[in-house]
């Protein structure tokens, strides 16, 4: 029995070892439930153990999954820093993948990050990157909710940066975009509720309290419950009775928001209502507890800061790295460029030949990346001329956005163009008429024509240079 169970034992080790690509997507479903019970420590281990497992049988699909999982941990943990790190790892492997789904995931991750050590131009990249993406999504209702996360995280970045106009923006085109939807289930409606929600944060900015006021009845007045994320809810209606000098209701509107945001974990939305309860009690005369909130607001204050200092240390470094490994890149790249070429001269007649032949498939591929890049600015520009002839209020800001250039050349020419005399320079420069401008800014055409002369004279166009070749070679520049 005993030299039965010795000869056996090895065969009986082996099969209890085996790793398989169901044995790793078993263990990925586990990791699914502790995700899920918000078991952190757990998740960090169980998905290590994923990554080891997928690399020594290099199964991609777990690699990646298992990168990203690693990454969601840390950002929970705040660690920003080490969950771009696994985004990267992650990165490299989705070419073996080669799934769009996972690409967006990542840059979502990504952009919540940046934004989380205050990057934002960095998160918006990787934002306007998925809106790049979501066309590739062949699902109507998924496409419509990546869209709508991208628009409202851009209006987040916007608003952190104090650009109200492009945060309002994009607000509201994620808006439009989920309104699209014949069906409102809970999880549009939920991105429904966060975009008013954050148009009301954007209007109390601006000191607009009534638009404050109307964006939160609007939210309050969908169907759907936030939960713990209902403290913006509270946050935003105690700012309102703030306003309003009415400091008792603002204070149990900001402790309600408190209490829930501590459950959340959101500890930056905590610190932000600290400040906000202590100045409340300042106003309403109860210095004790203003005092009390102060003390509590510079304690976690001091420790965000620490951690926020190393997060950004940590990712800038990791972004001067991969930099440096571009630049490595290239070079080796002008190395093996030089050997080739030695090559290319000792093969000649036959390698010219295989050049000539293979232009035609590079020339082909230029044309394609062409054509793609020609459909993404007609549609800039297509929704830039919309707005025109919808005269909407949101035009300059978009124009501005799809040709950042144009403005700042006229204003090298005559520094004191006014906002109006800027937007009609950009309707001439999108080729309207005198008539079509005449009737999409309701006025005569006259006066139309009159704008064209002074606009002339402003910026020193000769009388007998076409206005509208002008404004193009301005842009062209």
């Amino acid at each position: 029995m005993v030299r039965f169970f010795i000869f056996f034992f090895p065969l009986f080790l082996f099969s209890q070892q085996k790793i398989t690509q169901e044995s790793i997507d078993k263990k990925l479903k586990n990791a699914e439930t502790l995700f899920a019970k918000g078991q952190t420590d757990d998740y960090i281990k169980l998905s290590l153990s994923i990554l080891e497992d997928s690399k020594s049988i290099n199964y991609s699909n777990g690699k990646v999954i298992a990168y990203y999982s690693l990454a969601i941990a840390y950002n929970w943990m705040y660690k920003y820093s080490r969950s771009n790190y696994y985004l990267k790892l992650m990165e490299s492997e989705l070419k073996n993948v080669n799934e769009d789904d996972e690409e967006i995931a990542m840059n979502i991750l990504y952009s919540n990050n940046y934004y989380g050590i205050n990057m934002y131009d960095e998160s918006l990249k990787k934002l306007k990157e998925n809106l790049r993406l979501v066309y590739k999504v062949k699902i109507d209702s998924n496409r419509c909710y990546i869209k709508s996360l991208a628009m409202l995280d851009m209006a987040k970045n916007y608003y952190k940066k104090e650009n109200y106009d492009s945060a309002t923006y994009y607000n509201k085109r994620a808006i439009e975009e989920l309104k699209t939807q014949k069906k409102m289930n809970s999880i549009f409606g939920t991105n429904l509720k966060i975009g008013f929600l954050n148009l009301a944060e954007v209007k109390f900015s601006e000191n607009k309290v009534d638009s404050t006021e109307f964006y939160l009845k609007s939210a309050q007045a969908l169907p759907v419950r936030l939960g713990n994320h209902e403290y913006q809810t509270f946050k935003i209606s105690g700012q309102i009775h703030k306003a309003k000098k009415e400091y008792d209701l603002a204070i149990a509107d900001y402790k309600k928001s408190i209490d829930l945001a501590r459950k959340l974990h959101a500890v930056k939305r905590v610190l932000e209502l600290y400040s906000l309860l202590s100045q409340t009690y300042e106003k309403a005369g109860q210095m004790d507890a203003s005092e009390e909130y102060l003390s509590k607001y510079t304690s976690l204050n001091d420790s965000l800061n620490i951690i926020e200092s190393k997060n950004l240390e940590d990712t800038v470094d990791l972004l001067v790295e991969e930099k440096q490994k571009s630049l490595k890149d290239k070079n080796n790249f002008l190395f093996y460029g030089i050997l080739i070429g030695i090559i290319l001269v000792a093969s000649s007649m036959l390698l010219i030949f295989i050049r000539i032949r293979n232009k035609g498939k590079v020339l082909n591929i230029k044309e394609q990346e062409s054509k793609v890049l020609n459909q993404r600015l007609n549609f800039a520009f297509e929704e830039v001329v919309e707005l025109a002839k919808n005269n909407d209020s949101e035009f300059y800001t978009r124009f501005e956005e799809v040709y950042p250039t144009f403005f700042p050349r006229l204003l090298a020419i005559e520094p004191d163009l006014k906002r109006s005399e800027l937007k009609f320079c950009a309707l001439l420069f999108l080729n309207f008429s005198t008539k079509d401008i005449a009737a999409y800014t309701f006025i005569q055409p006259q006066s139309v024509q009159t704008r064209k002369n002074r606009i002339r004279k402003r910026l020193n166009i000769c009388s007998d240079q076409d206005i509208y070749t002008w404004m193009k070679s301005i842009a062209e520049k």
